[in-house]
């Protein structure tokens, strides 16, 4: 009896070290077993140039589409997205722009951004440097402006003379009651937001011209005392045409510009009018 059950326990532990050697071989065997590489689809995404701090808002030469293989979870992919708005963390150079790295777009500017001495007025932002995002929000602006107006005195009416003779050729005479004068008019006006019109919804079937037309048009909020807003609303509906110049935030000088019509322009390069015919 006693030699039975010595025969059951050592067949019991030859076969506990059999399923033992079987469990290892088969961990070994899967270990090292090497799966084939999934290819992961690259996709285009939005990173930094170069350092961003908090706080700051993105211009469009700091940020990048470029091609990546690992995708963060909420990468942004259009770089529309992220131009103009602030950064709400510190982003590093060449890393992906997340949704929650910047802040999501505003309706307008916050009551909390217009000095006690000022309001907020909308101006079209369809001069060259707005339109191809060169002004941002925190930007200062000054306001050039190109109109016809009536003069009750002549502008320059200086003499005109020979560059190589230094001789009087003749006096610059030319009807100015209704001239073409272009002015540096409000100066060092700061950029609170760039905003952007409701987009139109398209029905089906509209021509992919219709699509170009619906492109939303942009405007620049600004921060101006009371009196310029009212000179700028007056500059806008007489139908002038007008542009921005970018200035320097820590530039707050007044400029005293000139303004210009064509004798400025005659008096100043020594352009020799033509002499009339006999």
């Amino acid at each position: 009896m006693k030699r039975r059950s010595w025969i059951w326990f050592l067949i019991s532990v030859i076969l506990a070290l059999l399923a033992g050697v079987v469990a290892i071989a088969a961990l070994r065997f899967f270990a090292d077993r090497v799966d084939p590489e999934i290819p992961v689809a690259s996709q285009m995404v939005v990173v930094a140039n170069s350092p961003i701090a908090a706080g700051s808002i993105i211009r469009v030469d700091w940020v990048a589409l470029t091609e990546r293989d690992q995708i963060p979870s909420g990468a942004i992919v259009n770089p529309d997205d992220v131009i103009g708005r602030k950064a709400l963390a510190d982003i590093a150079a060449n890393e992906v722009i997340r949704v929650q790295d910047v802040e999501q777009q505003a309706q307008g500017p916050s009551r909390s951004d217009i000095p006690a001495d000022k309001i907020a007025v909308a101006l079209p932002a369809d001069d060259i440097l707005s339109k191809w995002g060169a002004v941002m929000p925190g930007d200062h602006v000054d306001v050039l402006f190109t109109l016809d107006v009536i003069l009750e005195t002549d502008m320059y009416p200086e003499e005109v003379l020979r560059v190589e003779e230094g001789e009087v050729l003749q006096r610059l005479e030319r009807d100015q009651s209704l001239d073409h004068v272009s002015v540096l008019t409000l100066q060092n006006l700061e950029v609170l937001q760039i905003i952007e019109e409701p987009g139109v919804t398209l029905q089906e079937g509209q021509q992919a011209q219709d699509q170009a037309a619906s492109v939303p048009q942009r405007a620049m909020v600004l921060a101006i005392n009371p009196q310029d807003a009212v000179l700028l609303k007056y500059l806008r509906d007489t139908e002038g045409i007008l542009d921005v110049a970018l200035r320097s935030p820590d530039n707050g000088t007044l400029f005293n510009a000139e303004p210009v019509n064509i004798n400025y322009l005659v008096l100043r390069y020594g352009i020799v009018l033509p002499e009339p015919l006999q």
